[in-house]
């Protein structure tokens, strides 16, 4: 699990890279703020990247947590008493 969260958070930086490198500069800039013209479809989609990234990553990390959690519970029911 940790090398999904792995990949899809490094997916998201490199999504994240591409939109900032994709968003026009200078004049560009105030034209695109002003809805002169339309943003680039990856600086659209990189927010959602993101948010699908995070819920993921938040996913498999509480899926571990629940794992461990079971697993230890399943130990300390299998250890013998010590009276």
């Amino acid at each position: 699990m940790g090398a999904i969260a792995g990949f899809v958070s490094a997916l998201s930086v490199i999504v994240g890279t591409l939109a900032a490198q994709a968003t026009p500069k200078g004049w560009g800039r105030v034209t695109m703020a002003l809805h002169m013209t339309k943003k680039p479809f990856i600086v659209k989609i990189a927010p959602i990247m993101t948010g699908i990234s995070v819920a993921i990553v938040t996913a498999a990390s509480l899926l571990g947590f629940y794992l461990w959690l079971v697993d230890r519970q399943d130990a300390a029911a299998n250890e013998p008493d010590k009276e």
